[in-house]
């Protein structure tokens, strides 16, 4: 049982950073520079924080991995970093908000992983709510629409994307999980990606005004060092109960920052298929059931 104190700070850990995840879009948009770009600085300025902090802390002491776990950590390592630029390319094509709702249709795409490549049989409440979060996705693309145009359909896609390779990020990673810390996981996701994003990125066209170059460090130190102290931390720390609702802070705060700072807001549809994807998302992370499934499974049993 984890102490009251204990759960509180988790809990504090969590929520900052989840505000702080609900600003990266900020800036990553007024860094002015590509998705590869941003990838490889984030990549660049965190990992080397992250190193600092593994290294302060004896993390890569007696790290023994097989072939196989290394080939594990590279392949979550080039997940996790194509995911986010798919999820920056996404920000450019439809707006922050739209992204980071869309992006959060990610724990389906593990419960379909689960029942595709582990044949793990989800209950009938999962499926339901699957169902409403599918309705709420159609509800933000709005399908068909001329209003929107096929820029914004790519975006949609593009975050889609973002959220599968996140989800395989997650499967892979977890595969690791009592071999290896999850800090130093994360500081090798972040040397693999930088490694790879020197290849892609664009040295022509770096940051030039001071605001661009803020906000790529800030990226770095704030938004990848310091956000994932704060995440792991929190993970050893606050409940499982608890870290699933703060976690849905980091949409909230990105639908404000998208209409504070860009005067961008969704349309009433889409707003309803948003809020219809977080409920939904909310609803499965807590495991609530839907009451008349219940019931009905109850009634079959007897």
């Amino acid at each position: 049982m984890l102490a009251r104190s204990d759960d509180r700070v988790g809990q504090f850990c969590m929520l900052i950073s989840m505000v702080i995840a609900g600003t990266i879009g900020y800036f990553v948009v007024n860094s002015k520079q590509s998705p590869l770009n941003v990838v490889f600085f984030r990549c660049t300025i965190g990992g080397a924080g992250l190193v600092v902090y593994c290294l302060k802390r004896g993390f890569f002491r007696a790290i023994r991995l097989s072939t196989r776990q290394k080939c594990t950590l590279i392949a979550g390592g080039l997940t996790l970093v194509f995911n986010w630029y798919f999820l920056f390319t996404a920000y450019r094509l439809t707006s922050i908000g739209v992204t980071t709702v869309v992006y959060h249709f990610q724990p389906f795409l593990l419960l379909l992983a689960g029942f595709v490549f582990l044949k793990e049989r989800p209950s009938a409440s999962s499926v339901a709510w699957l169902l409403v979060a599918f309705a709420g996705l159609v509800m933000i693309a709005e399908p068909g629409s001329e209003r929107l145009g096929a820029s914004y359909m790519l975006g949609v896609a593009s975050a889609l994307v973002a959220a599968v390779l996140y989800a395989a990020t997650t499967l892979l990673t977890k595969t690791l999980s009592g071999s290896i810390r999850p800090e130093p996981i994360a500081a090798s996701h972040m040397i693999i990606g930088a490694l790879v994003f020197s290849l892609l990125a664009d040295f022509q066209h770096l940051p030039g005004s001071p605001v661009e170059l803020y906000s790529v460090l800030t990226l770095g130190v704030f938004h990848t060092t310091l956000m994932y102290v704060l995440l792991y931390t929190a993970f050893t720390k606050a409940r499982t109960t608890s870290i699933a609702v703060l976690s849905f802070a980091y949409p909230l705060v990105a639908v404000m920052v998208d209409y504070f700072a860009f005067a961008k807001s969704m349309g009433p549809i889409q707003t309803l298929g948003g809020v219809l994807i977080l409920l939904a998302g909310l609803a499965y992370t807590n495991r609530v059931r839907v009451p008349f499934l219940t019931v009905k499974k109850v009634a079959q049993a007897r």
